[in-house]
């Protein structure tokens, strides 16, 4: 198979669909790099992943918990959007969640069921009761809630999203990073960034001085903290000193260099692999497996039944969301379908046939109605089928015959046979 070759003369990449395209030039305005604290996360993640997201614009499937994230984001930015009391009732932060979540779809915010999503929802308006709460006595209007900025600095134009800022005099802030995920041991990176960048934004002063009145020489973000929403906890980091931000800046620097080079090396593993959403195009993924290069490749037994354990799950998980919706889509057919009849759509046709059958609520009333009638033996065993041929049986007395659909609950099963249509 040939391999085409990047400007750089470097042998480009191949995919399971063949050569990948030569990656075009990184996204730059005015000759500087556009970066952010999760353009450095996803390269160090997996290079190539980096490049099939922002160089290649290739869209990822819409992941749940962004927008879960995103909707409890939106209800806070509401809750501190206030130049001065009164701030906004719990019920009025609960309807602007609301509204977020009901912009788009459940698929659309990637969930696999509308009862996932429910969940979710629900999850969302007791986690929002549950902070106004623990905050409630110390609500105060911040100096700037979800503050976005473009700083320039060696050969970057970096943002920052802050979700919220407080202003503590002398031109020092408090940022904090809200986090709605699992409650995992934080890592300072993100807020290192926001302090190296919020120090540099000439904006910041000038924003204290229309607020507050107060000519400051200097920026200083003096604390730092990540606050967990599901349970309230905060993880607070004093402010980082030359030497970490120095450490930082040299990572993210090296990564945009990496970037610039057009590095786009595929970096496989389980943990890169397992959620991403470029792995047909990947040509480090084959087999549904992730393919280390030759040097990594040391796959004991254990390891190997340990991954395979992993992806059995993970597909179990899959094949059980698509069965609660194929059992969703089967109840709007059943609603609606004549029994026999067949229906055709643009790529698939059904047959769709009904099939009535008995179910019954409580397995010792049923035994004591045959026992009452002598009954027992001509169910046979006691099985579904069985009850149900005598509940059927044109001999069975009216008197046990309405004693046992006491017991039952009549349902209706749908068998739907579906073809596809030729040439679709």
């Amino acid at each position: 198979m040939k391999k085409n070759k990047a400007e750089t003369g470097r042998p480009a990449p191949e995919g399971l669909f063949g050569p990948l395209p030569a990656a075009p030039a990184p996204a730059e305005k005015g000759g500087l790099l556009a970066f952010s604290y999760s353009k450095l996360s996803l390269y160090e993640e997996c290079p190539l992943k980096y490049k099939f997201k922002y160089i290649d614009k290739i869209k990822e499937e819409p992941k749940y918990y962004f927008a879960f994230g995103s909707a409890v984001h939106k209800a806070l930015e509401f809750l501190y959007s206030v130049k001065a009391p009164p701030f906004p009732s719990i019920e009025e932060v609960c309807e602007a969640f609301r509204r977020e979540w009901n912009l788009k779809s459940y698929l659309e915010k990637g969930y696999r069921t509308q009862q996932r999503a429910d969940d979710d929802y629900q999850k969302g308006l007791l986690m929002l009761r549950a902070y106004y709460e623990h905050n409630r006595a110390r609500l105060a209007p911040p100096f700037l809630v979800e503050y976005s900025t473009d700083v320039e600095v060696d050969g970057l134009l970096v943002r920052i999203i802050a979700d919220k800022i407080e202003y503590q005099g002398g031109g020092r802030l408090l940022v904090t990073d809200y986090k709605t995920g699992k409650d995992v041991k934080r890592q300072p990176a993100q807020l290192y960034m926001y302090q190296k960048i919020a120090e540099l934004d000439p904006r910041l002063k000038e924003k204290i001085a229309e607020n507050y009145g107060e000519r400051v020489s200097e920026v200083r973000i003096s604390r730092m903290l990540y606050y967990h929403v599901p349970s309230n906890k905060e993880y607070s980091f004093d402010r980082a000193d030359d030497r970490e931000i120095g450490a930082f800046w040299e990572r993210v620097l090296g990564v945009a260099e990496g970037i610039r080079g057009l590095k786009f090396e595929a970096t496989p593993g389980e943990l890169q692999c397992k959620w991403c959403d470029y792995k047909a195009l990947c040509p480090a993924f084959f087999g549904g497996h992730p393919h280390p290069p030759a040097a990594q490749a040391v796959p004991a037994a254990a390891e190997r039944i340990e991954a395979l354990v992993d992806r059995y799950g993970r597909l179990k998980e899959r094949m059980d969301e698509l069965q609660a919706q194929l059992d969703e889509v089967a109840r709007g057919i059943a609603g609606t379908a004549r029994d026999g009849a067949e229906y055709s759509g643009d790529s698939f046709t059904a047959r769709v046939t009904k099939n009535h059958k008995w179910e019954f609520k409580d397995r010792e009333a049923v035994i004591n109605v045959l026992n009452q009638f002598d009954l027992y033996q001509k169910a046979l065993t006691l099985t579904l089928s069985g009850i149900t041929g005598v509940l059927e049986s044109p001999s069975l007395p009216e008197e046990a015959r309405k004693k046992l659909l006491e017991q039952a609950v009549r349902k209706t099963a749908v068998d739907i046979k579906v073809a596809r249509k030729p040439g679709t």
